[in-house]
């Protein structure tokens, strides 16, 4: 896998979790995650396409203003990369931050690590 590739998980990545139809949300889903990929979060593990919809689907139902975007360039090694990101779901709050963390075979995520960064 080369540059691009990661280049292009990433924006597929923010696209999928920015949209909130959820059929245009799993075209983008079979573009770069495997069928089978697991995501997990410290409080919960999502198991395949539909499971990760929904909960990305209920983010965007509570969200008066929706913005999800990169904190900074994916950073890659091996089948492995990192993702630092911010999300707002009010237009007028501090956003959170955290990094996201993917396993690549095939070119397909297959799993998902997803870090919240604590507020302070």
């Amino acid at each position: 896998m080369d540059a691009s590739f990661f280049q292009t998980l990433q924006e597929k990545h923010l696209a999928i979790w920015k949209e909130s139809d959820a059929e245009k949300r799993l075209g983008l889903m079979q573009e770069i995650y495997a069928e089978q990929i697991r995501m997990f979060d410290p409080e919960f593990t999502l198991n395949g396409y539909q499971e990760i919809s929904d909960f990305i689907q209920k983010l965007h139902a509570g969200a008066e203003y929706f913005d999800f975007k990169a904190a900074k360039p994916i950073e890659a090694i091996a089948q492995g990369a990192r993702l630092f990101w911010t999300i707002r779901m009010k237009a007028n709050d501090q956003p959170l931050t955290g990094m996201d963390f993917f396993i690549v075979e095939n070119e397909r995520v297959v799993q998902l690590f997803a870090f919240i960064d604590k507020a302070s």
